[in-house]
């Protein structure tokens, strides 16, 4: 009996297992699984890895990249001037008289004249759009940085559960041993020998789920950085970031720089950019004609200069003015629109993350402090024969599952500090300030 106590007792001691990878960069994995495993795919990953391969291989991204380049098109469509008309034309008698002989050639070519200085505000209106492209972009490199962010915690959480698991296995292998000898000895039942290959098969059952739920999340993560047939493993423990603040304080500093009321502010710009366009458009666009008519007739020429303007009678440009005026007052409607939904979405953000935080210390305070003092109640009770083998078992169960309930309640606030930071345009942020 001391033999078995003293073999025991290691075992009753071990603390919480740490939530973090080992330190060799791979996550032990049993031999069964290894050959399920891309390996030879698998990338360790840093986080400013992951923006820098999003934009370097996204082709998500790349394609966001393309609206910029058409809308430098726009500029260079912008600075060409209209084209010059020629016209060449004969009168050709066929019957009757003519003083002017049988034939009058006529020869001239026609110049439009953007004399309101439309070609100015087009190359105005189009570096202006082009700066709305540039925020555009922008907004939706945030997007995908915050779906690469809550992947890459998604992954290190799925990472810290596997070793919460391989670290499970391992004890109730070595109880499994211990049974086997007390079986033997004739001190156990083949109760407890079942009850213990019964807990060991389902946690390897769990194992293997959160195996498939960590290379899924891999998957996902390779996908969204252009790179499918990468599996990478997160680099770094699953730890908080440290976000905190106040919203009336972070506001000011939120409107300044948040990536979707910049842009909104830059499309609203460009719509009253487009006004302006529109009062210069309505100006009517001159033509000078210049020439020659050459007559059969005792072989005269003659030169013919002459100036043709459109008369704004009708069409004086008051649909495209109107059309700009509502596309600019839409444009600052929608500008409202994302400051009041973006101060909403961080007092949201703000109010979640106080309440997880407040979560992940109450249950730190009250679970984790507690399993000392547990773990010394089991111990106590094996010394004085209270406590069976099969209760060190319930007692590893316990254990482990609260270190699994820890890295939930820790994904949860890490996710909410995410969210702050995608909010307050701060997503690429890996430390808080």
């Amino acid at each position: 009996m001391n033999f078995l106590v003293s073999q025991l007792l290691p075992l009753a001691l071990i603390s919480a297992p740490p939530t973090s990878p080992p330190p060799t960069g791979r996550i032990a994995v049993a031999d069964h699984d290894r050959n399920e495993r891309p390996e030879d795919q698998r990338t360790r990953v840093s986080l400013p890895e992951v923006f820098e391969l999003l934009k370097r291989k996204s082709p998500r991204y790349k394609a966001y990249q393309a609206d910029i380049d058409v809308a430098k098109s726009e500029i260079a469509a912008a600075r060409v001037l209209p084209n010059p008309m020629l016209n060449l034309a004969i009168l050709y008698l066929n019957s009757g008289f003519n003083q002017n002989g049988v034939g009058t050639y006529y020869a001239n070519a026609t110049l439009p004249l953007l004399i309101a200085g439309q070609r100015r505000m087009r190359m105005k209106t189009a570096k202006v759009g082009v700066r709305a492209a540039e925020a555009d972009l922008k907004v939706n490199f945030h997007v995908l940085a915050h779906e690469a962010r809550a992947l890459y915690v998604e992954l290190q959480a799925d990472q810290a559960r596997l070793v919460v698991y391989d670290q499970a296995l391992a004890d109730i292998a070595y109880l499994q041993e211990l049974v086997g000898a007390r079986r033997s000895s004739g001190v156990e039942t083949d109760y407890s020998t079942l009850r213990v290959d019964v807990e060991a098969a389902a946690w390897r059952a769990r194992r293997a789920e959160a195996e498939a739920e960590m290379q899924d999340a891999a998957g996902r993560l390779g996908v969204l950085l252009g790179l499918p047939d990468l599996y990478p493993e997160a680099e770094g423990e699953l730890a908080l970031i440290g976000v905190r603040g106040d919203a009336e304080q972070m506001w000011p500093e939120v409107e300044r720089s948040q990536p979707d009321i910049l842009a909104a502010q830059r499309y609203e710009a460009f719509a009253v950019k487009n006004i302006e366009l529109a009062r210069r458009e309505r100006w009517p666009v001159p033509s000078i004609t210049a020439g020659t008519v050459a007559i059969q007739n005792y072989y005269s020429i003659s030169t013919q200069f002459g100036i043709t303007v459109p008369i704004p009678m009708f069409d004086w440009g008051q649909g495209s003015i109107a059309r700009a005026k509502t596309r600019s007052k839409r444009a600052a409607r929608e500008t409202e629109a994302v400051v009041a939904s973006t101060k909403a979405e961080l007092e949201r953000a703000l109010r979640l993350l106080r309440h997880h935080r407040r979560a992940l210390t109450a249950f730190d305070a009250d679970v984790l402090a507690k399993l000392p003092t547990l773990r010394q109640m089991a111990e106590d009770s094996f010394r004085a024969g209270d406590a069976e083998l099969i209760d060190l078992l319930d007692a590893t169960r316990t254990r482990f599952e609260v270190a699994l309930t820890r890295i939930d309640l820790l994904e949860a606030t890490v996710e909410a500090e995410v969210d702050v930071l995608a909010v307050t345009g701060r997503i690429t942020e890996t430390s808080a300030r």
